[in-house]
């Protein structure tokens, strides 16, 4: 039987099989707080998914609008320099790939770390952990992942989940050497909900890193096992 969230994630992202469709409708029929839960994430990951289109369309417009300049007249000197310009560019796209082992893949790297991970879950109790990560969870609702990631930090003993989200708020604060800290040790740990996903956003955390090596691992390990985001996994190592 197929872990819950591992199944919603699946559906959610359009990879479920002949067989994981059978479970996820016989699961969605007969258990009212799966059905519950898949319509609240489902709102989540639309809300998501509709940003990033509108934050795509309102680039294209701006360069749209922006004025188109006049063509210069060519002469045999254009040719010369823009000739001269391809040789150097050339030479130093060269000395980029030796001094890093290839070319940093921004636009795919970019494109997937846009599409924001559904927020954690609020849980309930009263103490000061809790309350950390009640704040932590209304600070992803709301894009701040500065202060999710302080508040996380208050935790003393932080869980599997925490510890994943921690690094997803640094992932996205750009600070990837704390991100990579975090993503780690989970990545380690036998949590079908989390470590598969660590596994994804470490190797996009090293991808911007320059550490092409240590995201060739992870990547290579998510196709072999087939788990989240193989697809773009494989994707990426073809890029490399």
């Amino acid at each position: 039987m197929t872990d819950k969230d591992t199944l919603i994630e699946k559906y959610l992202y359009d990879e479920l099989s002949e067989t994981d469709v059978q479970e996820f409708e016989q699961r969605l029929d007969s258990n009212a707080e799966f059905a519950d839960e898949v319509k609240l994430r489902s709102v989540i990951f639309a809300k998501n998914k509709s940003d990033f289109k509108q934050l795509l369309k309102t680039k294209q417009q701006q360069t749209a609008s922006k004025p188109v300049s006049k063509v210069a007249k060519i002469t045999p000197l254009y040719y010369l320099k823009r000739t001269a310009a391809l040789l150097i560019l050339g030479v130093l796209a060269f000395v980029l790939y030796r001094s890093i082992g290839g070319f940093e893949l921004t636009g795919s790297v970019d494109t997937y770390l846009a599409q924001i991970h559904p927020d954690p879950m609020v849980i309930m109790g009263e103490n000061d952990d809790i309350a950390a990560w009640k704040a932590a969870t209304v600070a992803f609702q709301e894009n701040s992942y500065a202060a999710a990631a302080y508040e996380i930090e208050k935790i003393t003993s932080p869980t599997t989940e925490q510890q994943f989200y921690l690094g997803l708020a640094y992932l996205y604060q750009k600070d990837y050497d704390k991100s990579i800290t975090q993503f780690e040790p989970v990545t380690q740990q036998k949590s079908i909900d989390y470590s598969p996903a660590a596994r994804w956003y470490v190797s996009l955390a090293y991808l911007k890193n320059k550490q092409t090596k240590q995201a060739e691992k992870y990547l290579q390990q998510i196709v072999r096992d087939t788990s989240w985001k193989h697809k773009e996994a494989r994707k990426l190592l073809t890029e490399l």
